[in-house]
């Protein structure tokens, strides 16, 4: 055996091992990858066998590099000694017309292979990715067998799923620049790669900044109107008319009276400054979305009293005389007449103490008092009969009123807590003692309010109970004794909460029904405006153009862009900031673009001086470098762009979670708007073009005989 077949029988032996280690590593991996999963699913997992995965998933990873290493080693050597391989392969002509060719020609790699170094960063990502998989399947479950402490656990479980995500995310992303560097030159996937992460991160950051903007928008217009309505001077107290005119307008869904004051919330030794707004239950579910914040859908129908508690408050007159009297003064008592003065000892059988005789003022008290009621014994008023002794009871107890006569019971000997069946009260569900425990007559027969979520934090407080409302408006007719008058204030009954997902108004809103706001202020038939909802929010600037010139100048109208100017132009800066900060990106990748073609003015010098002896013009050389800052734009654009709507698919569709206590919003809102896009590509394109002028203009100035002279 010579030397030559000797050397190809070693590089047949290094290729089998190769390829075995190749195998045997991509199976140990599966293998750990499968253990992995069969031990995420078993309970009470102890360390030992936790990290049993990890031992086939490190193994396997070494063999897979060795193979690797080996293969590329035995192409390297294969190509050093086998035949001669051509510089470069003829690029496909995919434009017309040679200044294309040549441009395109020039981007184009000249052998196309697979970087070594793109090869390793890849397996290593995925080594990474695998490994974060395991951790997550075995080491960071409830079972927690490395017995990390709780409060870290989430820490350690976040960072193991970031490392996982970002890990796919980086191969993906790796896999794309494979695939371009196998294509095209080392000096144009730099720019590609540049304009295609510029572009890219400006349509994610664009579509997250729209989202947060149209999630803003959606709580603000479902708090408020699309159009309000109010008077420029004096009271409103003819709204009903305004209203109706209002309501027979072409386009409008439907109006609501609004009222609004700020006052004090107190309750459970806690307050707050709040502003309380009296709607009209009845109409503002159809302009705006109250009734569906809702926690409780029926909340919206215990604004109103519960209970009338006006015969608690009120004493029936009787007259002299009546026999209907059920709890009549004494007959000793006085009646009137002179002053009983109680100082001096009274003679006895004197009752009443007064100067006169007995007789005297007996007589006058009879005149003054009614008869003696009559005997309730069988066939009494309330049916039934009570009796002490052989005495009827004046007052006798309701009917419903539960009387127990045993004795006291010890519940701290044993066995004295068996009660007899027979004295347990069942309560049905349907009745009215089931509904309502724990309220009294009292509270039920209090005004609702409806308090937002952040409210009820704040304050404790919970569906039913009494809050009191305090105006720093002052009632004239009611001073206190130093003539000062005392400000308004109210019970009411917490009717509901609701959540609209905006902190400020959840914590600085409570909404009571309109005449109970109109009579805790004393203000009469008076409100502050008119709540208007027209078909599309984004049409209102017409209905207030019709709305100004039906009203005429009394009245003031304004659209939620006008009410939330300073909110909506500050995040339309902050948008166009963020525009501009991004747009550096593509701007930097811009100069390898300049860099690049510089040094093709450089090294293809000689060419450009041929290109021109053989007739071609400034111009066309100039369009030549022209064209290749626009493909390198094009080609990176739209790489961005499918990969920024790509990575806001995937956030909208599955979510990118978010700390409700910091963001009030669960997860990251995503909202890709077509003209945000149409101008990140546009950019894109622009810029890349506008970076080939100097490089152009430099080649443009070669002259013919100074570059075949060189």
């Amino acid at each position: 055996m010579n030397d030559l077949e000797r050397e190809l029988a070693r590089h047949r032996r290094l290729g089998t091992r190769a390829w075995v280690e190749l195998a045997v590593g991509m199976v140990l991996v599966i293998v750990a990858i499968a253990v992995a999963v069969r031990l995420g699913h078993t309970k009470h997992l102890p360390l030992k066998t936790a990290v049993a995965p990890f031992v086939p998933a490190v193994i396997g990873f070494v063999a897979l590099f060795r193979g690797i290493a080996a293969v590329f080693k035995l192409v390297a050597v294969s190509h050093h000694h086998g035949p001669d391989v051509p510089e470069h392969r003829d690029a496909p002509i995919l434009a017309v017309g040679f200044k294309s060719f040549i441009a395109y020609r020039y981007l184009m790699a000249r052998a196309h292979k697979l970087s070594r170094a793109i090869v390793y960063v890849a397996l290593a990502i995925v080594a990474l990715g695998i490994l974060a998989l395991i951790a997550e399947r075995t080491l960071v479950t409830r079972d927690n067998p490395l017995a990390i402490p709780p409060e870290q656990l989430e820490n350690v479980k976040t960072a193991v799923s970031v490392v996982l995500i970002a890990s796919y995310v980086l191969l993906l992303l790796l896999a794309i620049v494979a695939a371009l560097r196998y294509v095209f030159t080392f000096f144009t996937t730099v720019p590609l790669v540049g304009v295609w992460i510029g572009t890219g991160a400006l349509v994610c950051v664009l579509s997250v900044m729209s989202g947060f903007e149209s999630d803003l928008r959606q709580k603000i217009l479902g708090s408020n109107a699309h159009i309000q309505v109010t008077r420029e001077d004096g009271d409103f107290t003819e709204w009903r008319a305004v209203k109706s005119r209002i309501d027979h307008m072409p386009g409008v869904v439907a109006s609501t009276p609004y009222a609004v004051s700020e006052v004090v919330v107190a309750a459970n030794q806690n307050g707050m400054n709040v502003i309380i707004k009296g709607i009209d239950p009845d109409t503002v579910g159809k302009v705006t979305e109250l009734v569906k914040d809702l926690q409780d859908k029926d909340a919206m129908k215990r604004l109103a009293p519960q209970v009338t508690d006006a015969h608690d408050l009120r004493v029936t007159p009787t007259q002299k005389g009546s026999a209907a009297a059920v709890d009549p003064a004494p007959a000793d008592m006085p009646g009137g007449g002179d002053p009983i003065d109680f100082s001096k000892p009274q003679p006895e059988g004197s009752d009443d103490g007064s100067a006169g005789s007995a007789g005297s003022a007996g007589s006058a008290i009879d005149n003054r008092m009614p008869p003696a009621p009559p005997d309730i014994v069988g066939g009494s008023d309330t049916g039934s009969e009570y009796l002490v002794g052989d005495e009827p009871v004046i007052d006798p107890p309701p009917p419903d009123l539960v009387i127990n006569d045993m004795p006291p019971v010890d519940y701290s000997q044993e066995g004295s807590g068996e009660l007899d069946p027979s004295q347990i009260v069942h309560i049905q569900p349907d009745s009215d003692l089931a509904d309502s425990p724990s309220l009294s007559q009292r509270t039920q027969s209090l005004p609702g309010i409806l308090v937002g979520a952040e409210l009820v934090k704040q304050t404790h407080l919970y569906t039913g109970e009494e809050v009191r409302v305090v105006s720093p408006l002052s009632d004239p007719s009611n001073p206190d004794a130093t003539g000062t008058p005392i400000p308004f204030n109210r019970d009411y009954r917490v009717a509901g909460v609701f959540f609209t997902g905006m902190y400020e108004y959840d914590l600085k809103y409570v909404y009571v029904t309109l005449d109970s706001l109109e009579d805790f202020l004393d203000r009469g038939d008076t409100v502050d405006g008119i709540e208007v909802r027209v078909g599309s929010p984004d049409d209102t600037d017409a209905y207030v153009a019709r709305l100004s010139s039906m009203l005429g100048p009394t009245y003031r109208v304004q659209d939620w862009k006008d009410l939330n100017r300073s909110l909506f132009s500050a995040l339309k800066l902050e948008k166009i900031a963020m525009f501009l900060v991004l747009g550096i990106v593509i701007l930097v990748a811009s100069f390898s673009i300049v860099g690049n073609l510089i040094m093709v003015v450089v090294e293809k010098a000689r060419e450009i001086a041929l290109i021109k002896t053989l007739g071609a013009s400034d111009a066309s050389v100039m369009q030549v470098f022209a064209i290749q800052g626009l493909l390198i734009g094009l080609i990176g654009t739209a790489l961005g762009i499918a990969t920024g709507l790509l990575a806001c698919w995937v956030g909208k569709r599955f979510g990118i979670p978010l700390n409700p206590d910091v963001y009030y919003i669960d997860r990251m809102p995503v909202n890709v708007e077509p003209n945000s896009v149409i101008l990140t590509a546009s950019a894109g394109v622009l810029i890349s073009m506008a970076a080939t002028f100097y490089p152009a203009l430099l080649a443009a100035r070669v002259r013919p005989a100074a570059g075949m002279r060189h």
